[in-house]
């Protein structure tokens, strides 16, 4: 998994024969047999309606949060290693998301060194997924300290 815009990572899991997903675009044309999907960000909207709201002095300063529901983000088509009932399972909650029926921060979530998160059935709120300052439980690595 990478969150770079850069093919590089999709690039280099094609020459090493592991798989990826992509980040910010459909990155296929970089890793075709490496990567199993891609988020796409689509600003294309959001950028049309913010310089509207500029030229009718209505711009103001806010957080976005703009997901599946509102085609900021998609996912590109998967690929050919990824296993018909994986696919299946991945649009089910592709959709469930969008429609506001399943949020991906739902508990149990534990910490890196496993403390509880976030109790079972227990969601984060924006504010929170806002200030997370640590990695989740099976996440290998460590935090940049800012030093």
């Amino acid at each position: 998994m990478q969150h770079t815009d850069s093919p590089a990572a999709m690039q280099i899991a094609e020459q090493r024969g592991i798989y990826a997903f992509g980040q910010a675009s459909d990155m296929a044309s970089f890793g075709p047999t490496a990567q199993l999907t891609s988020i796409i960000d689509n600003w294309s909207p959001y950028y049309v309606e913010r310089v509207g709201a500029l030229l009718e002095d209505k711009w103001t300063s806010t957080d976005v949060w703009g997901g599946f529901n509102t085609g900021m983000v998609a996912l590109a088509a998967y690929g050919a290693a990824v296993p018909d009932d994986v696919k299946a399972m991945a649009e089910e909650a592709r959709v469930a998301i969008s429609e506001g029926r399943l949020h991906p921060f739902t508990g149990p979530i534990n910490k890196q060194d496993g403390s509880v998160w976030l109790k079972a059935g227990e969601t984060a709120d924006d504010g929170t997924l806002l200030g997370m300052d640590f990695y989740v439980e099976g996440i290998e690595g460590s935090l940049p300290s800012g030093n």
